[in-house]
């Protein structure tokens, strides 16, 4: 199974709901379909039009000391033994289009570059 993990962090401070918020153009612009929405979490469903590669996209807001941060999931059944190319290149394409549609939020980690798993304080 393959999974690939974003990590964000608002640069003012953000409440649960205005974070899941911040996600909206990047569902749309992404091709997701919301299947479950509340004030903390969120997960949609991607299909492609022509891809038979189902991908989940999870978005959990995580409470830390300094203030809450924004989880991205992006996760398929895709081999990750075999590095999960086309999940992969999804999740490539899931990262630029969240530069450019929530540019208040600093990336602070992505699991392709840091590591599998966040320092979870």
């Amino acid at each position: 199974m393959a999974r690939f993990l974003l990590l964000f962090r608002p640069r003012s401070p953000l409440t649960p709901r205005e974070l899941i918020g911040r996600l909206e153009p990047l569902i749309d612009r992404f091709g997701a379909e919301v299947e479950h929405r509340s004030p903390a979490h969120l997960s949609a469903m991607v299909r492609g039009e022509h891809e038979t590669l189902r991908l989940r996209l999870i978005a959990d807001v995580q409470a830390k000391a300094d203030g809450p941060v924004l989880e991205l999931v992006l996760m398929s059944r895709e081999a990750m033994g075999a590095g999960a190319p086309q999940t992969k290149e999804r999740f490539g394409s899931l990262v630029a289009i969240a530069a450019q549609v929530m540019p208040d939020l600093d990336l602070v980690f992505r699991s392709d570059r840091d590591g599998a798993l966040p320092d979870r304080d």
